[in-house]
């Protein structure tokens, strides 16, 4: 696959939506592909196959008593350590949001390296900001970054919701760093209490159990050794920037110029995310 986007591209693509990603997401981080899932996620399968096998009750069965694959693909398949893609793909089956053919075209569509999901779905959100479509670019970069470090640093798969985000900033936490120099970019985390415990105690590795100094301290880390990747990915473009130190504060939400709010969907909860072009205010 091109990207790892693929619960992004779903949501994009309107096979999921924001009534049910937040049940599919933590389900398919223990879900079990089935062989037939497997092998149309590798394209093993003809659509004309595909078709078939829709059409019977034992899907299984029927892909190996009619020979579909070999005997070399199916051992292979069985002993294949299933990604987050195949596990998704078989909620979707077992939820009966989507049948095998949509599932066999979304794989087919999705094996693309020209395809950007989290870049196209900030766009969308930039969109609608009156006069900010030039950062659209910028933000969806770093977004894309950003999710690919929660699933890497969090253990989860995550997705940005497109539809407009608000919230009460009552019993949250919020940690922003910003980014100066010939570019200038702001990030902020804001999260309620329990979300950004959850997400620091995962970060970490610690079994943080209350919201302490050392909680706080674990999601500031998070932003600033993502922030200063993004700082070393832009300097073999010429462009030099430096990183303030990270911020915090509770219940408070930030301001700034051409500031954009972005929900994230994890396997454990939801935040938000907010981009701008100077320091945040709160």
């Amino acid at each position: 696959m091109g990207n790892r986007y693929f619960s992004q591209y779903l949501l994009n693509a309107g096979v999921l939506d924001a009534g049910n990603i937040s049940d599919v997401m933590p389900k398919s981080a223990h879900a079990v592909p089935q062989l037939h899932i497997l092998a149309m996620q590798q394209h093993l399968l003809s659509e004309s196959q595909v078709e078939e096998l829709s059409t019977v009750d034992d899907v299984v069965k029927t892909l190996e008593e009619a020979k579909m694959l070999s005997d070399a693909q199916i051992e292979s398949l069985k002993n294949t350590v299933p990604g987050r893609d195949a596990r998704v793909a078989q909620t979707l089956l077992d939820e009966h949001i989507a049948d095998l053919k949509t599932i066999e075209r979304c794989f087919r569509e999705y094996d693309n390296d020209e395809l950007h999901p989290i870049k196209d779905a900030v766009k969308k959100i930039v969109s609608k900001y009156e006069e900010m479509n030039p950062v659209a670019d910028i933000y969806g970069e770093y977004t894309e970054m950003f999710v690919g470090a929660l699933q890497r640093f969090m253990d989860t798969d995550a997705v940005v919701l497109t539809e407009a985000t608000s919230f009460d900033f009552a019993g949250t936490r919020i940690v922003s760093q910003s980014m100066g120099g010939q570019l200038s970019v702001a990030v902020a985390v804001l999260a309620k209490n329990q979300m950004f415990l959850e997400m620091a105690r995962r970060y970490s590795g610690e079994d943080l159990t209350e919201l302490d100094e050392l909680a706080e301290d674990s999601l500031a880390e998070f932003i600033n050794v993502l922030n200063g990747l993004y700082i070393v990915n832009l300097s073999g473009r010429d462009l030099d920037m430096d990183l303030d130190m990270p911020r915090g504060g509770q219940d408070v939400g930030p301001t700034a110029s051409n500031m954009i709010a972005m929900r994230i969907v994890t396997d454990f909860g939801s935040f938000v995310i907010y981009l701008a072009e100077d320091e945040f205010i709160y």
